[in-house]
């Protein structure tokens, strides 16, 4: 007895010594280190969010803003915590609202709705593959959209849902967030640009809408959005195509480069806007986030701050632009025939390759291109294409506006003297007769190389053409950039010069020599680019100096106060033919102007300019108008070259020219007619 008593009084002492332990251990834990655990029970996570780089600006050569930014709100989804069926409430309940308010989301998902039943988006292929690939859905390309439909609502836990619309809504943001790479990092934005307005009541649903917060950021703006389209360009959805690009130039977005780019990044499509992305292109930065156990947000630092992009100043003069796009719209929305509908401007520097000007008719607006969804469907569908760039990548027929440069050819050939006379113009070309004469523009009589180009004689160029042969033609048509890409930063057509290869590759027939007579009038297969044209007729303007065209002007920082890059003029090569020669053709070119077929327009004009007009002939459509002119005629600045598609045998051409030269010459000749005032009132007194 005494024995099991001593037994039980060992396990009460054992068992109080444990409590006593347990006792100790818990009092150590709560009163002696109590602070240092109930640190460690809040202690915060730290984390860090993208701040968006600015991209820079896009401006004309004086500085004025062609593509600029503002600032706009952006609804996003940045709760990482909750179940998902928490999300998948708060989402719905998100795009219901914004669709309430008319406020497009972002709907990346290609199924939709129609009659009840799931189906696919037809035009959205590469979005359609990218659902069903391994990364996402896993499933073979054969699948169709109820079966992808299928997977999403198991995938996304979407099984409580009843209604298809609910379903898809739910479906297409969460897939979105996928493919945005949604993280705590780089929050999902549901919808851009939203008004104000929308920002209030979002803030006042806030309870109710856990994790839908706006955001900041910036955002194109155009102060002229159809000035000049096809240069400036335009911004986009990242393609998969540029994504993959990027991911395979290790320039993806990650903690490490928070600059790389994202799903949800929007890039240069085309134009300057592609061209100079990297340049443009900010750099983001980080802002370090600190929250606590629950969550709630402790503290937050910028730790990298943002860069902003660089900004592009090109050699566009707004006001020589603007003369350009206005002229083109005026003269061609005039219908001097009833198939014209197309034309194009480019106007260079003769010194050094410098894009002063480039417009192209039908034109677009940027502004609406990026924010009416009806206005970017209408353009195209629109079968005059006014997305296309005529000015750098139509090809047309040229017409007379060749024959300086067969002028050129043939004196530095020595085929003919500036004093020849190699035919007796009567109104038509006898040298193939009777099998072949073609017709002349009038009836010139003897006329030497002057007189052929101030009145356009037909019978003077067949002549020389036949004995300059095409194979020289087409040599001198390569010197002067004409069927070759000028070199300027954007894409670029290169035209066709005629020649025997070519023609028998093209028609399937032999060259003969009808065609050879033919090209050396611009006819033919002849057809070029209007900036080949403003080149070719630069290089005779400077004495045949061929610079690379180009658009850049200089690079500066966003704020414009250090340059960074400045474009510096870069000769292609220096056409080798005797000065007296240009010298000979500038003249004819000159008297163009003053007595010849475009004296109408420019020999009363304030300024000397010398030109050549031009009309093409078609197949099936009304003539080409074209015209090429430089200014001023002692000592060139600036060289033009129009054509309007289908123009017929008006002034179109040559108006447009005009309105271009007086835009670029406004300050002078605003001083010209001041001084004629003055002279006047001081004679009448």
């Amino acid at each position: 007895m005494k024995k099991g008593r001593g037994r039980y009084i060992f396990c009460g002492v054992m068992l109080a010594a444990v409590f006593l332990l347990y006792i100790g251990r818990l009092a150590q834990w709560q009163l002696l280190e109590g602070s240092t655990f109930e640190e460690e029970a809040v202690q915060s996570s730290a984390t860090y969010l993208k701040l968006t780089g600015t991209r820079g600006e896009i401006l004309d050569c004086n500085g004025n803003v062609l593509a600029g930014n503002r600032s706009v709100y952006n609804a996003i989804y940045s709760r990482l915590s909750g179940s998902n069926e928490t999300r998948n409430a708060v989402v719905l309940e998100a795009v219901k609202l914004l669709e309430t308010l008319n406020v497009p989301w972002t709907d990346l998902l290609p199924i939709e709705i129609k009659s009840g039943k799931y189906q696919f988006k037809t035009k959205m292929t590469a979005e359609i593959e990218t659902l069903k690939s391994e990364d996402i859905l896993d499933l073979p390309s054969s699948a169709t959209a109820d079966e992808c439909m299928e997977s999403l609502i198991e995938r996304y836990d979407l099984e409580a849902y009843t209604s298809p619309e609910n379903i898809r809504r739910i479906a297409s943001v969460r897939y979105g967030m996928e493919r945005a790479y949604f993280s705590r990092t780089n929050p999902f934005v549901l919808a851009k640009d939203i008004s104000i307005e929308t920002v209030e009541l979002l803030s006042e649903r806030s309870v109710d809408l856990p994790g839908i917060e706006t955001q900041v950021e910036q955002t194109r703006e155009y102060p002229e959005g159809d000035l000049a389209p096809h240069i400036v360009g335009t911004l986009g959805a990242i393609s998969q195509e540029q994504y993959d690009a990027a991911e395979e130039a290790g320039n993806t977005y990650s903690a490490s480069n928070v600059s790389g780019y994202s799903y949800t990044d929007t890039v240069g499509q085309s134009g300057i806007e592609s061209v100079f992305e990297s340049t443009l292109r900010g750099k983001n930065g980080k802002e370090s986030v600190t929250t606590d156990a629950t969550g709630k947000v402790t503290s937050t630092t910028v730790t990298e701050p943002p860069e902003a992009g660089d900004s592009v100043w090109l050699t566009i003069d707004s006001n020589v632009q603007r003369a350009a796009v206005n002229a083109l719209a005026e003269q061609i929305e005039a219908k001097p025939t009833e198939d014209c509908e197309a034309g194009a401007v480019v106007a260079l520097d003769v010194n050094t390759g410098g894009i002063i000007a480039s417009a192209t008719y039908p034109n677009f607006d940027l502004e609406k291109y990026n924010t009416d969804d009806a206005y970017l469907t209408q353009l195209y569908a629109d079968e005059s294409q006014p997305l296309f760039n005529r000015a750098l990548n139509g090809i047309f027929t040229p017409g007379s506006v060749f024959k300086p440069l067969v002028a050129l050819a043939a004196l530095e050939e020595g085929v003919i003297t500036p004093t020849s006379h190699p035919v007796n113009c009567d109104g038509a070309y006898h040298y193939y007769a009777p099998d072949y004469e073609p017709g002349c523009l009038g009836v010139h009589g003897e006329v030497d190389v002057y007189g052929a180009i101030r009145n356009s004689c037909n019978a003077f160029f067949f002549d020389v053409g036949r004995m300059l042969t095409i194979h020289k033609m087409h040599t001198y048509a390569e010197l002067f950039a004409l069927g070759e890409k000028t070199g300027c930063e954007l894409n670029e057509s290169a035209g066709i010069m005629s020649d025997p290869k070519t023609y028998t590759e093209r028609h399937g027939a032999n060259w003969y020599d009808g065609l050879t007579i033919q090209a050396a009038i611009g006819q033919c297969d002849d057809m070029f680019t209007p900036i080949e044209l403003a080149e070719y007729c630069a290089m005779i303007a400077n004495g045949g100096t061929r610079y690379k065209t180009h658009f850049l002007n200089k690079v500066t920082d966003y704020d414009r106060a250090v340059e960074k890059e400045t474009a510096e003029p870069e000769v292609v090569l220096q056409a080798e033919i005797e000065d007296e020669y240009f010298k000979v053709v500038r003249e004819g070119m000159r008297q163009v102007c003053t007595e010849g077929t475009a004296a109408s327009t420019f020999s009363d004009f304030g300024i000397a300019v010398a030109g050549k007009t031009g009309t093409a002939e078609n197949a099936d459509h009304s003539d080409n108008l074209t015209f090429i002119g430089f200014a001023p005629y002692e000592n060139p600045e600036i060289a033009v070259a129009v054509v309007i598609e289908y123009g017929g045998k008006g002034d179109a051409a040559k108006e447009t020219a005009k309105a271009v030269f007086e835009a670029y010459f406004a300050e002078t000749l605003q001083k010209e007619a001041k001084n004629a005032e003055t002279t006047v009132t001081e004679g009448t007194e």
